[in-house]
């Protein structure tokens, strides 16, 4: 498969605003997002629709699931 620039572009603000977010909220778990938006814009085809159409609902499915777990994640100074 081929990755786009507009992937690449993707992925880096997607872990850009996961490292925020994680930074403020403490949460270390969503820095998982970005490696997920990673390796899906690997498999799908080479067009932000379809990286974004599997992307939003597999990120949502782990925050829902890591946030379900009731696991506590440790606190990141």
């Amino acid at each position: 498969m081929h990755v786009g620039i507009q992937e690449i572009v993707l992925i880096i603000i997607s872990a850009a605003v996961a490292a925020l977010m994680a930074r403020r909220s403490h949460r270390p778990w969503l820095l998982g997002i970005p490696v997920q938006v990673a390796v899906i814009s690997i498999c799908t085809p080479a067009d932000p629709v379809s990286t974004l159409m599997i992307a939003l609902p597999c990120c949502v499915m782990y925050a829902f699931g890591v946030l379900k777990s009731g696991a506590k994640p440790e606190i990141v100074a």
